[in-house]
């Protein structure tokens, strides 16, 4: 008859908790005139719809929906602020 000792647990590994990271990174918009205020707008527009559905409850759809809408305000507002030159 053999006899089994429990196991032991290893412990658990501990990693340190990521470092924050900004969700706008100054100075890194697209160069002023590098997009069109038409092009900004179909990125807006794209955005809205992308996210007009999502699930207010659901923390994963609204972090995706907050990264891209920024995003997106963020080029239509340097495309607005800075025309492009024809």
């Amino acid at each position: 008859m053999r006899f089994f000792l429990p196991r032991r647990r290893r412990p658990a590994a501990v990693f340190p908790p990521p470092a924050p990271v900004p969700l706008h990174t100054p100075g890194t918009e697209p160069p002023p005139g590098a997009i069109s205020l038409e092009v900004a707008l179909r990125i807006a527009r794209r955005a809205l719809a992308r996210h007009g559905d999502a699930n207010i409850h659901s923390r994963v759809a609204m972090f995706h929906a907050a990264v891209d809408l920024e995003h997106a305000l963020r080029t239509l507002v340097t495309a607005h602020d800075h025309p492009q030159d024809n």
